[in-house]
């Protein structure tokens, strides 16, 4: 549903978000953007490429230099501007369909998901730092 509102904007709803997050938080790594989306790599890699080639984000070195950390552009909050209005008439024909209830069940059904699949990620993570360095688990 989002995915057709925002389509005369150029940007699917995983994009939309992820420029929306750089707009509120300013330079932000990949890793973290993976970590609050629950994104591998490879999804995030492919996104940020995009919005790059597109002149949306510009890349910076970070403090580490094996990370970049990333910055919207004048572009890219345009971008967002002309975006921003089809997102809430997306949210507004979902909301028309729920009550207030519910409506805020389903983000807090949202935010518990997305902690579940960020301490997911971290187990993966950590096995497989263990496979990496011969460490076994003992359950």
């Amino acid at each position: 549903m989002y995915d057709k509102w925002l389509s005369c904007t150029g940007l699917e709803a995983p994009q939309f978000a992820l420029l929306m997050t750089l707009d509120k938080h300013g330079a932000v790594s990949q890793a973290a953007l993976g970590r609050r989306y629950a994104l591998d790599k490879t999804t995030m890699s492919r996104n940020l490429k995009l919005f790059e080639r597109e002149g949306w984000i510009t890349a910076s070195s970070a403090d580490d230099k094996r990370e970049r950390r990333f910055t919207i552009t004048a572009a890219g909050h345009a971008r967002l501007a002309a975006a921003r209005p089809e997102w809430k008439k997306a949210q507004d024909d979902l909301r028309a369909g729920m009550t207030a209830k519910q409506w805020n069940a389903m983000f807090e059904t949202f935010r518990i998901a997305a902690r579940a699949a960020q301490a997911a990620q971290h187990i993966r993570k950590l096995e497989g730092s263990r496979k990496n360095h011969g460490i076994r688990h003992s359950g």
